[in-house]
C-alpha cells in the first residue's frame, strides 16, 4: 500500500469482527514498528500483547474498577484545559460521532461509550504501552507515542484496525498488579487490535483534519 494511502485512511477504529488476530501477524506488526526513533536510541518503551483469557480477566477487572466508582489515577493526567481551537475540533468529531451512532440506533452518551471502551469495542487483542518510571517522562512518553503511531499505521498496511486509548490506562494499579514486569513501569496508553467492522456506524462517520495553515508557521 502507498505510504499516502495508510497515513490517510487510518482511523480510530471502535468496533471489530470476530475474527481472531493470528499471532505472527501481531509480531509481524511490532517487528515492523520497533525500528521507530527514539532519543539517543534508548527504546525505553514496553509493550504488552494482552490476548485470550488474560484478556477476558482484564476486561473482567477493568469494568469492576469502573462499577465499583473507582478514581481514575492514569499515570499521565490530561490537561484540565484545551486552546478553544483544540476544544472546537474535539466537539466536532464527538458530534459527528455521535450522530453516526444515533442514525443507527445507538446510544451515543458517555455511560454507553464507556461500556463499548470497557469491552475493548470487541477487539481480540490489546496492546499496552508502558515506560521505566525512572525516565525522563517528557522524552519517554513521546518516543513510546512514536512507537505507538508506527504501530497503528503497519497494523493498518495489513487490513487491521486499531485505536489508541488513554482510558483504558488510568487504573495503572491495576496494569501494574495484572501485567507481569508493569510494577516499576508507567502506562502510557493501551491500543486495541483487530480485524475492524466496516459495516458499524462507529467505524463510518466522517472525519476532518484542520487546514494546514492553522498548524504551520512560515518563517523566511
Amino acid at each position: 500500500m502507498e505510504f499516502e494511502s495508510v497515513l490517510r485512511g487510518r482511523r480510530s477504529v471502535r468496533a471489530y469482527t470476530a475474527e481472531p488476530v493470528a499471532r505472527e501477524l501481531i509480531e509481524e506488526v511490532l517487528d515492523e514498528a520497533r525500528w521507530s526513533p527514539s532519543w539517543r536510541n534508548t527504546q525505553g518503551w514496553s509493550i504488552w500483547v494482552v490476548t485470550g483469557g488474560a484478556l477476558e480477566r482484564f476486561k473482567e477487572r477493568f469494568r469492576k474498577a469502573v462499577d465499583d466508582g473507582e478514581s481514575p489515577s492514569p499515570d499521565f493526567v490530561p490537561a484540565k484545559e484545551w486552546p478553544v481551537a483544540c476544544s472546537a475540533r474535539t466537539t466536532a468529531m464527538m458530534q459527528a460521532r455521535a450522530a453516526s451512532l444515533e442514525a443507527a440506533g445507538l446510544a451515543s452518551d458517555p455511560d454507553a461509550a464507556l461500556a463499548r471502551m470497557a469491552d475493548l469495542f470487541g477487539a481480540p487483542c490489546l496492546l499496552v504501552f508502558g515506560m521505566k518510571e525512572c525516565l525522563a517522562s517528557g522524552y519517554a512518553a513521546f518516543d513510546t507515542g512514536l512507537i505507538v503511531q508506527s504501530v497503528c499505521l503497519a497494523a493498518y498496511d495489513r487490513g487491521l484496525g486499531s485505536c489508541i486509548l488513554a482510558t483504558l490506562v488510568r487504573h495503572p494499579d491495576l496494569l501494574r498488579e495484572f501485567l507481569p514486569g508493569g510494577e516499576d513501569k508507567r502506562f502510557v496508553v493501551a491500543v486495541t487490535l483487530g480485524h475492524p467492522d466496516h459495516e458499524a456506524a462507529m467505524n463510518r462517520f466522517e472525519r476532518t483534519r484542520a487546514a494546514l495553515d492553522e498548524l504551520v508557521t512560515g518563517v523566511e
